[in-house]
Order: structure tokens, then sequence, then C-alpha cells
């Protein structure tokens, strides 16, 4: 008597899953078939990091750049390691600069461009003449 049961029940069951899928009154418009797609917030991610870090990395390394092309001579720099000085010699065609790091001049170190960190003109370090501290 239970297996007759559960028989019917399951032919019924089978009999309600084979009925056609009721019919979309109205189709689903584009903004929403765009919601529900899957990759938009892979899309949207990727976006956003493109955005948060690729453009002003690259936009970094551009002045970077120009900043390392424009040391010239007289030009007050920190070298990676530290050291403070001022440039004596800075060939455009090389990548090697030579700091003079005493007021003397006896003392001149030859560093790569890539090793300097900080550079800043001579005159925009000096205090204005008329005010002293």
């Amino acid at each position: 008597m239970v297996i007759q049961q559960t028989f019917q029940f399951v032919a019924w069951k089978l009999c309600l899953a084979q009925d056609a899928p009721p019919a979309a009154d109205a189709e689903t418009s584009f903004l929403v078939q765009l919601v529900n797609n899957p990759l938009l917030p892979m899309v949207g991610i990727i976006a956003i990091f493109y955005l948060v870090f690729v453009i002003p990395e690259r936009r970094r390394k551009t002045e970077e750049a120009k900043r390392m092309a424009s040391i010239k001579k007289n030009d007050r720099v920190i070298t990676a390691g530290g050291l403070h000085g001022t440039v004596v010699n800075a060939p455009s065609d090389s990548d090697v600069v030579t700091v003079r790091l005493d007021d003397n001049g006896t003392l001149r170190v030859k560093v790569s461009r890539w090793a300097l960190t900080v550079v800043a003109d001579k005159t925009s370090t000096e205090k204005p003449a008329g005010k002293d501290s």
C-alpha cells in the first residue's frame, strides 16, 4: 500500500515536471539582462583595479623619467643610500652622474641615475637673503 502510494506520488510529480514552463509575460529588458550577467562584476573589478593602480603608476613612472632626464649640474640630490650631494657632471647620454659630497669639492662619487631619489635645484633649497631664522 505504501509503495503504491509512493509510485503514484512520483508519477504525479513527473507529470507536473513535464508540463511546459510558464511563458514570460514580457521579455526582460536589456538593462536587467546586463545586471544579471555574471561577467559584469568581473569587468567592474578589473576597471577599478586599472583606475586605482595602473594609471597612477604609469603617471608616476613618467614623472620620474622626466625628473631623471632633467638632472643638470649644480642640482642638489639625495641617493638611495642616503648620501647628500651636488651634481658636478651629468652627461645626457650616460646613466652615470658625478656627485660632489663635500663643500671643498675633493670628494666626488659616480652614481647611477636610478639611484638618485630626490632631485632639487640649488636655488630652491637656499634661504631667501632677507629672512634670517
